[in-house]
């Protein structure tokens, strides 16, 4: 089990990471920011080290319960960039692009 406190630290720094994300995303499309705009939050914000941190808690918790070999089997089998962009993206993309579409179809 995941002590409550790690949670609420893997949920803090999601939120952060997501929702700067979108604003920095609607900046862009309006304009208003560029690759260097999402540069400056990557290192402003240490973006990268936290979400290794929230990794490491979340592996810690998955290690309890499973073990710690399962969880590096699991780790390896990961895709990672520059890989392909793996299937479970392609089925998300879809499936988010199908809801988007029953949702701009609705009166």
């Amino acid at each position: 089990m995941v002590p409550l406190e790690h949670a609420i630290e893997v949920a803090r720094v999601l939120e952060n990471v997501v929702i700067s994300l979108d604003r920095i995303g609607s900046r862009e499309a309006c304009g208003d920011a560029d690759v260097h705009t999402f540069d400056q939050f990557l290192k402003e914000w240490w973006v990268g080290p936290r979400l290794s941190h929230v990794r490491v808690l979340m592996w810690e918790a998955i290690a309890n319960a499973i073990g710690a070999e399962a969880v590096e089997e699991i780790a390896e089998a990961v895709p990672r960039f520059p890989d392909p962009v793996p299937e479970e993206v392609r089925r998300f993309v879809a499936e988010r692009n199908a809801r988007w579409a029953a949702y701009d179809e609705s009166p």
